[in-house]
């Protein structure tokens, strides 16, 4: 649907789809996946078990899929945004899969199971542990009998990357 600025307005369905994580989940699956062929294939998320980490990335333990022929293909405005385009991908797809289910195709399905993996770099850190608060404190309040020097392993730049651990037919 256009509004005013000629740019789509997405539906409630849409946003779910993203921030729930089905559309990293396809990421997954179309674009790290090898051992399934996706071309020219719909992906559809049956469900995921994981949620995102303390750093804002998908962090699936489990991806099932079923993959559909892509029997309609989408069509963009001229002016279309990127984003834009992947809404009415997403909305195109939706509606050829749901066309396809009416008619009693059941397509093949998968489980996959990936890992995020942090690939960055670290460094190693001293940090004062106090053990009478049982806390981390500042350098200059450290205190001999009641503290120790703990090394801590904290990553100073962060590059993530799915492992795929194992991906199986239903």
């Amino acid at each position: 649907m256009m509004n005013k600025k000629n740019k789509i307005k997405y539906d409630s369905a849409y946003i779910s789809y993203v921030e729930n994580g089905d559309s990293a989940a396809v990421f997954i699956v179309r674009d790290i996946v090898r051992s399934i062929d996706t071309s020219g294939m719909w992906i559809d998320v049956i469900s995921t078990s994981g949620d995102k980490n303390k750093y804002d990335k998908w962090d699936f333990s489990s991806i099932t899929v079923e993959l559909f022929p892509r029997k309609t293909r989408p069509i963009y405005p001229k002016e279309a945004s990127i984003e834009d385009k992947r809404y009415i991908t997403w909305k195109t797809a939706n509606e050829d899969i749901a066309k396809q289910r009416a008619q009693g195709y059941m397509g093949k399905k998968f489980i996959i199971c990936p890992k995020l993996v942090n690939k960055g770099r670290y460094k190693t850190i001293e940090k004062i542990w106090n053990r009478k608060f049982e806390r981390y404190i500042p350098n200059n309040w450290a205190r001999s009998s009641d503290c120790e020097v703990h090394k801590k392993k904290v990553p100073i730049e962060f590059v993530w990357e799915y492992h795929i651990i194992s991906v199986k037919r239903l």
